[in-house]
Parts: structure tokens; sequence; C-alpha cells
């Protein structure tokens, strides 16, 4: 069976990782944050107007949440930076969160109006590591684990990122 990766790796000569899907401490809940219409069986949904990511923190005590899906969310944070460190904030270590979010030359990312900031294959390396974030003093203990532009047709092209908090 040819997978994802197999294909990749023929077509690029590079080697990408497989998703983490696996997560230790998996008896803490998941939870969904900017579900909309878009609920995960089994997941805690976090939505405006019960929960707003701009004004609330997440609802979660620290290290009690395995694992977190974020599809289409954090373009529409005001702060992103935040509501991230409320992220590592309530994940257990090993836990991971899963990103989707438009890709800033695509078409996605300028179509909606309530969109507030674009990212790139570079946002969350950036973050992590340059020096004019330090001004927030934030320990970050992610590492990039998975990083992919993707999508079917140009205007609708993403950046798919599982970040795993460190043990």
């Amino acid at each position: 069976m040819t997978t994802i990766q197999d294909l990749f790796a023929a077509g690029m000569k590079r080697e990408i990782p497989e998703l983490l899907t696996d997560i230790p401490n998996s008896k803490y809940p998941s939870i969904n944050l900017g579900a909309g219409n878009s609920h995960i069986e089994g997941v805690e949904s976090l939505d405006y107007p019960e929960w707003d990511a701009d004004k609330d923190q997440l609802p979660f005590e620290d290290e009690s949440v395995s694992f977190i899906h974020a599809y289409h969310f954090f373009e529409h944070c005001s702060e992103p930076v935040k509501v991230l460190q409320e992220c590592q904030r309530v994940l257990v270590g090993g836990g991971v969160i899963q990103i989707v979010v438009p890709y800033y030359t695509s078409q996605m990312a300028a179509h909606d109006l309530d969109h507030k900031h674009v990212f790139c294959e570079e946002t969350w390396k950036n973050l992590f590591s340059t020096e004019y974030y330090d001004k927030n003093k934030i320990e970050w203990e992610f590492r990039i684990h998975a990083n992919f532009i993707m999508g079917i047709v140009e205007r609708n092209i993403a950046l798919f990122t599982q970040l795993q908090k460190g043990w």
C-alpha cells in the first residue's frame, strides 16, 4: 500500500513524518476550538458565544487535555499568541495541538473579513525562536512535529501543523 509519505518520498526525495494519533496520557479529554458546525464525535467543542477565545481562558486545569483540534480557528483570533499559550498551559506533556489555517497566499486567507492574521510555513518556527517574541516572556514547550502546505486547488491552500508539547 502506498501512503502519502511514500508518494512524497518518491516524488520529492524528502521524508515527511506520519501524523501523531496515539497520544500519551489519552485518558485526558480532547477539545475542538472554534468548532462552529464542525463537531468531532467524542471531542468537546468550545465556541462562541459560550467561549470567547479573545476574552476567556480555556476552561480546563493545567495539563488536563491530551489533544486540541483547531481547524480554521487561529486566523480569527485577535491575539493568537495568547491563545496558543493557553493551549500550552492545558496540554499534558506529549499532548498535541493540530492546527489548520489558510496559507497566506491563498484566496481563503483573504475571503473572510473576520480573518485577523495570516500564516506561512515559517510562522511557528519564528514564534518559538525569534527574539521579538521574548518580550512576551513565554517559555514555549512546543516542538513542530509536522508542517505541510496542502490544497486541492491553488485558491484553497492551507497550512496543516501538528505541535507537540514537550515531556
